[in-house]
Formats: structure tokens, C-alpha cells, sequence
């Protein structure tokens, strides 16, 4: 190799490497819509995988006992299917386990007395997944309503998702005041739009500020 195409492939790898780091999380996305869209089907998949790999089995034993000089081959055939369908039953069980998720929320005061509730998503399974704040709405509201709009975000297993919005804020755009007595719901949602929602009982809610303030 000469020193022109050893310097071609160096800087290809090296803009292989930035563009793979700088769409690393929508490519963590693109993975988790497939990964959804997979488990949503994998019943009829993993089926339809198991008749072809019948259907190529059978294909291969008639062929081996027509030709009775390659039935030596059988043996390895026959292993190499089974490594293939070990593979899929692995896949299968793997994507089969359910994600936990479990949404929460808390409430905190600054040292300016400004008061927020502070939006939690943790991530209790052993699979890494992506996620965004939806917002907050009342119960009979169509819109979520954010302080900004973000982006989808990887959570691994084992950790969590936190995002904040001030208690104006929220007043303001539910237009509602601390004697609002219905409800409000929080919202994460992954790429494919399912959404995890948690509902917040205002008055409880109030309450909890009031102790919370009295602490300061």
C-alpha cells in the first residue's frame, strides 16, 4: 500500500468515526423505532423465521440424500442451521423482555424562594432507551405545553431522565391557580410516540410546597 492510498483511508476512518460520534443519539433513536417495531411483531416474525429455516432444512437433507456423495456434509449443515436458530431464539427472548419505566416527580425551592417540580423518568430495566419530556397538561387539554421543546435523549439502564419547569410557568400555561382542585398529568415520550404519563394531584401538590417552605 502507498503512502496516498494509506493517507486516504486514515482521514476516511477519521471522518467515519466524527460523523458516527456526532449522530450517535439518532442513531440510538432510529435503533430503539426498530427495536419497537420489532417487538411489536416478533411473534409472526420469529414464526415466519422458523418455517424457513424448516423449509431450508428440508431443502438441504433432500439434496444431501440425492447426492450421496456430499452426505458427509449433513452433519455440518444441520450445525449451522442450529447456530442460526439458537441466534434467532436468543434475539427473541432478549427483545421480549419488557422496559420499566416509572415516572415521578418532586418539588424543590432555590435560595430566591423560586419554586419548581422537577420531572423524573427512571429507567428500572436492564435495556438502554430513548426519551424526551412531553410536557404537562390538564386532563382535558389536547396540548402539552413545555418550556422548550427537547430532544430525544439515551437513559441506560439503571438511571434516569430529570426535567424541570417553575411553578409560574405552569400556573400560567394550565391557567391554573394553587386553589385548582382537578388534576395535572406529566408526560415522557419514546421515539415511536408511546408516551409514559404520570397524573399530580394539584391540592396534594400544595400542600407538599407549603412543607417544603417552611423548611426554608
Amino acid at each position: 500500500m502507498d503512502f496516498k492510498t494509506f493517507f486516504i483511508v486514515i482521514v476516511t476512518v477519521i471522518f467515519g468515526m466524527i460523523l458516527g460520534i456526532s449522530l450517535k443519539d439518532r442513531i440510538y433513536t432510529e435503533v430503539d423505532i426498530l427495536k419497537k417495531k420489532y417487538k411489536d411483531n416478533k411473534k409472526p416474525i420469529f414464526i415466519y423465521v422458523l418455517i424457513f429455516l424448516a423449509g431450508l432444512l428440508i431443502g438441504i437433507v433432500t439434496m444431501l440424500i440425492l447426492k450421496a456423495n456430499l452426505i458427509n456434509s449433513l452433519s455440518g449443515w444441520i450445525s449451522g442451521i442450529g447456530t442460526w436458530a439458537a441466534v434467532v431464539v436468543s434475539l427473541w427472548l432478549a427483545t421480549g423482555r419488557k422496559s420499566r419505566l416509572k415516572i415521578n416527580h418532586g418539588q424543590s425551592i432555590d435560595q430566591q424562594k423560586h419554586k419548581e417540580i422537577n420531572f423524573i423518568a427512571y429507567n428500572l430495566s436492564d435495556i438502554s432507551m430513548s426519551l424526551k419530556f412531553y410536557g404537562i397538561k390538564k386532563p382535558n387539554d389536547e396540548l402539552y405545553q413545555s418550556d422548550k421543546t427537547y430532544e430525544y435523549e439515551r437513559v441506560k439502564a439503571g438511571e434516569y431522565q430529570a426535567r424541570n419547569l417553575g411553578l409560574d410557568f405552569i400556573k400560567h400555561n394550565l391557567k391554573i391557580s394553587d386553589n385548582y382542585k382537578g388534576d395535572i398529568i406529566s408526560c415522557f415520550a419514546e421515539p415511536d410516540g408511546n408516551l409514559h404519563c404520570e397524573v399530580i394531584n394539584w391540592k396534594e401538590e400544595m400542600l407538599k410546597f407549603e412543607k417544603l417552605r417552611q423548611k426554608y
